[in-house]
């Protein structure tokens, strides 16, 4: 066994990256997990003996987990002193932190305007895969224009640190209202969902997967505008042959069930059914499942999501259709499009706004739900097809009988 708690707790963080980086199955992690426990093998050693990772594989991430834990260490002791100014902008302060990058607030000299500046991590710096994955993220970003979108504005590299800037929300996460407000109002969720749904129609129109929807990285402005940003794990069918190299998935919470299986191959039905995890997030203030990063993986490709109506009995019964369509594991049975879940979504907003009395407020709406419903219809009938119009068939000619037998009868009883 390997001895103290620290190297179990080791490996347990190399299993982590093991895992979002596609090395090997949440499966595999238990089962080489289980021989470290039983063996005087660490992690690493375990994984190469089985045959799922190469030793130059294996002693990468180690060294990437080392790089980790130098810098957490560096930071709890003080932190690393940051220059004051990277090309031109001038650093204010830091606002936040991802898998890879920091984010600072800063200002751009040339423009004078306030602007996000997202610098890669040092400890990626000299890993070409992951410059490639932050140059991606930055260039396909930085040609897209959509409202609910946060803008891109310039990408570039200053002594050795590469950068891009991006629009400045002056406001907060989803993440954020969930964790200071608890469940958010169905109607207040329902409009979030909406706006997210209208980035993501964009995106599907330059044939790009967002690859990590989730509340904390829905900002919300403080005229209540909704943009979805970061977009470090996107997926364009321009850069298969990078996506294919990668290394990084989205956040285990919210990951489509074909994402947790490692398949490539997605599209704009992946970010829906993410979008389905954030939507339950918010009218429960709980992620759908709880656990170890293996287990919630697990869960959703083979657990079916807790039913919300038993969580919350006030969410109307259209929207919890809604989200229980958003989530289904198989993408053929979930919404095809964003297109079909915005309408469903503006029929819901208007149905829980007329329980307070509230009818439609504009045109576009009304659009919308006259719209949906003749989609509906339609499906419908295609649905009922052929046996309907037989049945149909049956009972018409039922009916026909039943008049003949009451004419005949009819006609007897005049008789006598």
């Amino acid at each position: 066994m390997t001895g103290t708690t620290s190297e179990l707790d080791e490996d347990f963080r190399y299993g982590q990256l093991a895992i979002e980086g596609r090395l090997i199955t949440p499966d595999q992690f238990d089962a080489a997990m289980d021989k470290v426990k039983s063996s005087q093998k660490s992690l690493p050693d375990v994984l190469v003996s089985e045959g799922w990772v190469d030793r130059q594989t294996a002693d990468r991430l180690t060294k990437a987990l080392r790089r980790i834990m130098r810098d957490e260490r560096a930071k709890s002791e003080g932190g690393m002193l940051v220059k004051k100014q990277i090309g031109g902008y001038k650093l204010i302060r830091r606002i936040g932190e991802g898998g890879m990058g920091e984010v600072y607030l800063a200002e751009q000299l040339t423009m004078h305007r306030t602007v996000a500046l997202k610098i890669l991590h040092s400890k990626w710096a000299d890993d070409e895969e992951f410059r490639k994955r932050f140059l991606l993220e930055a260039r396909a970003a930085g040609k897209l224009s959509n409202v609910n979108l946060i803008q891109v504005y310039d990408v570039g590299k200053y002594q050795g640190k590469y950068y891009f800037s991006m629009e400045y929300i002056d406001g907060v996460t989803v993440e954020d209202l969930i964790r200071h407000q608890g469940a958010l109002e169905a109607e207040k969720a329902i409009d979030i969902t909406l706006q997210v749904s209208q980035a993501l129609k964009y995106l599907a129109t330059h044939n790009i997967v967002h690859r990590d929807i989730k509340p904390a990285n829905m900002m919300m402005t403080k005229d209540e505008v909704v943009k979805l940003g970061d977009f470090g794990f996107i997926q364009s069918v321009f850069d298969a042959e990078l996506m294919q190299e990668g290394t990084t998935i989205g956040t285990p919470d919210y990951i489509s069930p074909e994402q947790a299986r490692g398949e490539r191959n997605l599209d704009v039905r992946s970010d829906i059914y993410s979008l389905g995890a954030s939507l339950f997030h918010m009218l429960t203030g709980a992620t759908l499942y709880q656990g170890s990063v293996s287990k919630v993986m697990r869960d959703h490709i083979d657990t079916e999501p807790p039913d919300i109506d038993t969580l919350r009995k006030d969410v109307p019964k259209e929207l919890v259709r809604i989200l229980k369509k958003m989530m289904a594991k198989q993408p053929i049975d979930r919404y095809q499009s964003p297109d079909e879940l915005i309408k469903d979504l503006e029929m819901s907003r208007i149905d829980t706004a007329s329980q307070d009395g509230q009818l439609p407020s504009s045109r576009s709406q009304i659009m919308n739900v006259i719209s949906a419903e003749k989609d509906r219809i339609t499906a419908l009938e295609a649905q009922v097809g052929r046996q309907v119009r037989s049945n149909l068939v049956l009972m018409v000619t039922a009916a026909a009988g039943w008049a003949a037998a009451a004419a005949l009868l009819a006609v007897l009883l005049a008789r006598r």
